[in-house]
């Protein structure tokens, strides 16, 4: 399979991965009214790739490609993911991500289950050759794209109106992708404090739309 083709297959929001079913905390800031249209959105989407997307996806699929064990970068994913809702959404994404992967697409199993979509993405890509910023961009794009139909169902937007947010996001996309060779390994699951605190809160929330 050519990079391109796997790459449109694992970014298409048809892959049953559960996405749909999580904000990833921006339903917190939609409950206080600090996101309430597709500007306010976009604002939160910036900050949301700049911080938890680059520092824990990306850095993943970068220590992924350099060769880190398997079982290190299983228990590093769960180790910086601090709140428990997306902690618990990124072990039932891998899993799809991981089946996916085996069944469709016949990458050899493993013995270690990667808790991070992330990490599933790259040991696909990895196996078809596909070049790591190729699939740090693939991952990055199809996480946004589930945000913003998440966002467009949730909020709501128009269609038209997350077309023109995915359409900016692709700049910060890059720029996580360029940034991400700079860090240390130390730096993985560096995330803005406001963040993580509408992650947790959001556990709390008597009505929600969304699992995390």
């Amino acid at each position: 399979m050519r990079p391109l083709a796997l790459l449109l297959q694992l970014s298409d929001s048809a892959l049953p991965t559960g996405g749909f079913s999580h904000s990833f905390g921006f339903e917190q800031y939609l409950h206080h009214g600090e996101i309430h249209d597709a500007q306010s959105f976009k604002q939160w989407l910036r900050v949301y790739i700049a911080n938890q997307l680059t520092y824990t996806d990306a850095l993943l699929m970068r220590m992924t490609y350099e060769g880190v064990g398997d079982a290190e970068l299983a228990d590093l994913a769960l180790a910086v993911t601090i709140p428990a809702q997306v902690r618990m959404a990124d072990i039932a994404m891998a899993k799809r991500v991981r089946r996916i992967g085996e069944e469709a697409l016949n990458v050899p199993p493993t013995d270690v289950e990667h808790a991070h979509p992330a990490l599933e993405f790259a040991r696909i890509a990895r196996h078809f050759d596909v070049a790591l910023d190729d699939a740090i961009i693939g991952h990055l794009t199809s996480a946004v794209g589930s945000l913003t139909q998440n966002a467009v169902r949730g909020i709501p937007i128009g269609q038209s109106a997350g077309q023109l947010v995915i359409t900016a996001a692709h700049e910060w996309i890059e720029r996580a992708c360029e940034h991400v060779h700079t860090l240390d390994e130390d730096a993985l699951g560096l995330v803005a404090p406001g963040l993580e605190i509408a992650q947790m809160q959001h556990e709390r929330l008597r009505a929600r739309m969304f699992m995390s």
